[in-house]
């Protein structure tokens, strides 16, 4: 719209057919790198997203094989249990319930403080044999493990798009589309065309920051929404509480 208003005030001969091509020339090499780094804005997001969800995978993973090699220690270890169980409901809440301000609590000391006593109480026991002592081992290995991908889910969550990157994005868009409406014709089919052309690039940065911020957001557009999946946790969680 304001290449359109632009246009209306330029003399005739800024818009002739020579103008045109060159103007034409000169958007096509800025709208393909528009297009390429879009494209990789994309890529990138996309694999910081797959990375989390591998992360939150692995934790997964680690809590519930913890908890089977201690129902094996013995039944001494039913309160280390507990602990763990109610350590991995309150990562599951921490990460995946929606909170009245839309934000997630990666980072919640008071979960951090349950996982240490479940290390703790891991450390203090007292093994009366050799199957025992190899199990307690194993134990301290996996909650090692579990406490590498706590650290690791806390070290993801940081914002991986260069805002400046992006703001240089939306300038060239701006230019593109500001040359668009310089000879666009001025009627309705060519404004709706622009706006869906817009709508579509909009929506293309809407998916890179919700990939980018895959706790803090959804892509809501579509149900269900787009964001890691939580059935991981709760499926370990089902499985202590048995």
């Amino acid at each position: 719209m304001l290449g359109m208003r632009i246009s209306r005030r330029l003399p005739n001969h800024h818009l002739n057919a020579e103008a045109k091509a060159t103007v034409s020339v000169s958007i096509a090499v800025v709208g393909t790198m528009t297009a390429l780094v879009i494209g990789f804005l994309i890529s990138n997001a996309n694999s910081a997203f797959n990375a989390r969800n591998a992360t939150v995978s692995f934790l997964s993973s680690n809590i519930g094989q913890l908890d089977a090699l201690l129902r094996r220690y013995g039944p001494e270890t039913a309160p280390i249990r507990e602990i763990l169980q109610r350590f991995t409901a309150m990562k599951l809440e921490d990460l995946f319930t929606d909170k009245p301000d839309g934000k997630h609590t990666v980072d919640n000391p008071v979960t951090a403080k349950v996982f240490d006593d479940v290390e703790d109480r891991i450390l203090a026991l007292k093994p009366a044999d050799d199957r025992q002592k190899w199990l307690g081992t194993e134990a301290l290995r996996l909650a090692a493990a579990v406490r590498a991908a706590r650290s690791l889910i806390v070290q993801q969550n940081v914002n991986s798009l260069p805002l400046p990157f992006v703001g240089v994005v939306v300038l060239w868009l701006i230019v593109v589309y500001g040359s668009f409406g310089l000879f666009a014709p001025r009627n309705a089919t060519t404004i709706i065309a622009l706006f869906c052309s817009i709508l579509a690039v909009a929506m293309a940065f809407k998916l890179i920051l919700d990939l980018d911020n895959p706790f803090d957001r959804g892509i809501r557009l579509t149900p269900p929404p787009l964001r890691i999946s939580a059935e991981p946790l709760r499926r370990t969680l089902e499985t202590i509480r048995q």
